[in-house]
């Protein structure tokens, strides 16, 4: 059988799939067979494959697995799943489900990588908390949490007890997102809290801006606006987002003094800010631009300001709206690493890969020895045989 490890976090947005692609490319490089399963997933993405959860379209397109996305992911929790499961009498065995799909995606691998889904309880409504599945799997687990001190050990400790009142083994714990400047200080108190827990700390990832950002592209999808203008880069990462509302002379200033590629969400009326981008540009250096523009407003922005910008090799944006709204919008987008976001994925490749200790990870792995579970007819079956067989006297 496979060893099995389950990357679950403390929360949303932590860095489960981020840290599960960095695991799964340096196992690869390795020449090890490997596997990759999220049992339980909560937003998919229409592909070619259909209706599959996102994190499966990443690791099959960028590993290129042969595994069909319903084993990767055996279930989805869709709009009114939960309902429909607590309403029913007879509840369906969700668990053999998982266990069918681990059994393909397992096939001669040496290693699966299995992602949860939010924090160690998300799925307990319908029986398979996060807990539930690693020890349905037979999992050690690996917790990851965001960058910290106090925030992070109180969230490690409620998670680490739940899965360990389950009967899972949490490993250790690797943190994701630290502050470069705050790097030491995190990992001597978190090596503390580790060590008095009897984990260990596996890892120490500093924070970037490349994953902590949306790309482009995502911004698109996710807020499906018009596009006035493209210049083919979608997969550059806005590192930072500004708001298009201040005075002429200190928004000059504002934007003189930022870093990376930015993205300005300005009002369709604020044409004098418009008209000043190109100079702007001019200013800064290579990698520090206004590479795109979300314009907000009721109605669409004018014919002068466009053709301005047009040859300006600026991504131009426009979603009806007030300000406020769209700033909204883009806040709440959850940001992911896709297939073809090549910066994100070298980034992951470059700073992950680096700070995580993959051969204590690895060492610390045992095979897991589960028995295949028939679905309840199937069970049923088995015990109306076993009756038939029985001499009645």
């Amino acid at each position: 059988m496979a060893k099995n490890l389950y990357i679950a976090a403390t929360g949303r947005n932590v860095g489960k799939s981020t840290i599960s692609f960095a695991l799964i490319n340096h196992l690869i490089s390795t020449g090890a067979k490997v596997g990759f399963m999220k049992p339980v997933g909560q937003r998919w993405l229409q592909s070619s494959w259909g209706q599959v959860e996102e994190d499966v379209i990443l690791m099959k397109e960028a590993f290129n697995f042969a595994e069909a996305p319903t084993d990767m992911n055996p279930i989805i929790i869709k709009k009114g799943f939960t309902e429909e499961f607590l309403a029913k009498p007879v509840k369906p065995d969700l668990s053999s489900s998982i266990l069918t799909a681990y059994e393909h995606v397992s096939q001669d691998k040496d290693y699966v990588i299995i992602e949860g889904t939010g924090h160690a309880g998300v799925g307990s409504v319908i029986n398979q908390s996060n807990a539930d599945v690693a020890k349905l799997l037979e999992a050690k687990v690996i917790l990851v949490a965001k960058g910290g001190i106090g925030s992070a050990i109180d969230s490690l400790e409620l998670n680490r007890e739940f899965f360990e009142s389950k009967g899972c083994q949490v490993i250790g714990v690797i943190i994701n997102k630290v502050l470069v400047n705050k790097l030491d200080k995190v990992k001597k108190n978190i090596k503390r809290y580790c060590q008095h827990n009897k984990m260990r700390l596996l890892g120490m990832v500093p924070y970037s801006p490349i994953l902590s950002n949306p790309t482009l592209g995502q911004i698109i999808d996710e807020m499906n606006p018009e596009i006035w203008n493209e210049t083919d880069e979608r997969d550059l990462v806005t590192e930072k987002i500004f708001v298009g509302a201040y005075p002429l002379q200190e928004f000059l200033e504002y934007v003189n003094e930022q870093k990376g590629m930015l993205l300005g969400v300005f009002p369709t009326t604020r044409l004098d800010l418009l008209m000043a981008i190109p100079t702007l540009n001019k200013n800064l250096k290579d990698k520090n631009r206004i590479f795109a523009i979300l314009l907000s407003g009721d109605s669409p922005p004018s014919k002068y300001a466009m053709d301005s910008l047009r040859h300006e090799n600026i991504n131009i944006l426009w979603k009806k709206g007030d300000t406020y709204s769209i700033i909204s919008q883009l806040s709440s987008i959850s940001i992911k690493t896709r297939s073809k976001d090549r910066y994100k994925i070298e980034e992951i490749k470059n700073i992950v890969d680096k700070n995580i200790e993959m051969k204590a990870i690895l060492k610390m792995l045992t095979n897991a020895k589960l028995k295949p579970r028939g679905t309840w007819k199937q069970k049923l079956g088995k015990i109306i045989q076993k009756g038939k067989n029985i001499s009645w006297r």
